[in-house]
C-alpha cells in the first residue's frame, strides 16, 4: 500500500474518487500537505434524470483538517455534467458542501470547538483561519439547523446579544427556555431584533401571544421591543445583569 491508498482511506473516499498525488511543501514560512484527488475517467455521475460522464471540469481547493501538524489542502478538478435539457451543472463532492473552501470535517471542527463555548476569535487563533471566514461557516450551519425547526410549543425564551467582534457588529441569540436550543440568530441588539424574532417564530409556526416570559438583560431597547412585539411576556432579568 502506497502513500496515496493510504491517504484515501485517511479521507474515506470511495468511487469513482482516489487520490492521484500528495505534495508536501516545506518553506521558511509554512509547511503545508497538499492532495490531489481525480475521479476515474469514463465513469457517470448520477443527473436529476439519468447519468452522464463529465462535460469539463473546474478547479477547486478546500482546507482540510490538518493532517500530523501540518496545514492540509485537498485539490480536485471537479466534473460538470451535462443533463437531458441540455443545462450544465457541477457534481457534488462526497467531502465538502457546495460553494465552501472547506471540507465538512474542518468545519465539523470549527462548529464543535464553537458549541464547546469558544469564542470565534479564539477558534479563528486555533484553526488560523480569519474570523469572518468562521463566522461563515457558524451561520451556514446555524441557519440550516434553524429552518428544520417547528416553533408551535415555545412559551418560554431567553435572549442575549454578543459581537462578532470587539465593539462591532453586534448579533443576539433567542434560546427556548424550557427546550434548550438556540431557536433564531439575527443581527442588531436593539428593538428590531425582537420585531425579527417574531416574524420567524410565527413562519415556523410559533405564536407570539403564546410568549408567556423572556428572560434578558436590562437593555432599555430590548424592554422596548418585548414590551411593543410580545405583549404577553413577563420580563424576567436574569442574574448576569443584575
Amino acid at each position: 500500500m502506497n502513500s496515496t491508498e493510504i491517504f484515501g482511506i485517511a479521507l474515506g473516499l470511495s468511487i469513482p474518487w482516489y487520490v492521484e498525488r500528495v505534495e508536501f511543501s516545506d518553506s521558511n514560512c509554512s509547511k503545508e500537505l497538499h492532495l490531489y484527488l481525480n475521479f476515474e475517467r469514463g465513469y457517470k455521475f448520477p443527473t436529476s434524470t439519468s447519468s452522464s460522464s463529465a462535460y469539463d471540469t473546474v478547479d477547486r481547493t478546500w482546507q482540510h483538517l490538518n493532517f500530523f501538524q501540518h496545514r492540509c489542502y485537498l485539490h480536485a478538478r471537479v466534473p460538470r455534467v451535462k443533463t437531458g435539457d441540455g443545462s450544465i451543472h457541477q457534481v457534488s463532492v462526497p467531502w465538502a458542501r457546495e460553494n465552501s473552501g472547506f471540507t465538512l470535517l474542518f468545519e465539523a471542527y470549527a462548529m464543535l470547538l464553537i458549541e464547546s463555548e469558544m469564542p470565534v476569535s479564539k477558534v479563528s487563533e486555533c484553526t488560523k483561519v480569519t474570523a469572518p471566514r468562521i463566522w461563515r461557516v457558524f451561520n451556514y450551519w446555524i441557519t440550516r439547523a434553524l429552518s428544520k425547526d417547528k416553533l408551535d410549543t415555545v412559551t418560554q425564551i431567553g435572549m442575549d446579544e454578543t459581537s462578532r467582534k470587539k465593539g462591532h457588529n453586534y448579533i443576539t441569540l433567542f434560546a427556548d427556555l424550557e427546550q434548550r436550543p438556540t431557536i433564531h440568530v439575527c443581527e442588531g441588539k436593539d428593538a428590531a431584533t425582537i420585531e425579527d424574532f417574531t416574524e420567524a417564530l410565527e413562519s415556523k409556526g410559533g405564536s407570539k401571544e403564546k410568549i408567556e416570559i423572556v428572560s434578558m438583560d436590562m437593555s432599555p431597547a430590548f424592554i422596548s421591543g418585548v414590551t411593543e412585539h410580545l405583549p404577553n411576556a413577563q420580563l424576567v432579568f436574569d442574574k448576569f445583569h443584575l
